[in-house]
């Protein structure tokens, strides 16, 4: 008979892998100006936010109403990069969470 001490195995702990989890979304919003036309913000939101043209016309009437309307929502580097898009195209805009 043996006194040999049991010894339990060695347990290796491993940190379970980092989550992200969903990327919060960003609102564009495009604000009123006293100097783009109708058509010219129409154009830009079509081409940049892709909006199609009924939406477009929509969200141009709305910043010309309200004075701001959301554009696009997305994760952040997005609507940044969608905002400097517009922005180029001489219209102001924010960025802000959604």
């Amino acid at each position: 008979m043996s006194n040999a001490t049991e010894v339990a195995p060695e347990c290796i702990v491993v940190p379970a892998p980092l989550s992200a989890g969903p990327l919060q979304p960003w609102a564009v919003i495009v604000h009123n100006d006293n100097v783009n036309t109708f058509e010219f913000v129409i154009r830009c939101l079509r081409e940049i936010a892709r909006l199609d043209l009924n939406l477009a016309i929509e969200r141009t009437n709305e910043i010309h109403v309200r004075g701001a309307s959301p554009v696009a929502c997305s994760h952040r580097e997005h609507a940044e990069m969608i905002g400097e898009r517009l922005k180029g195209r001489g219209l102001t805009v924010t960025i802000e969470r959604a």
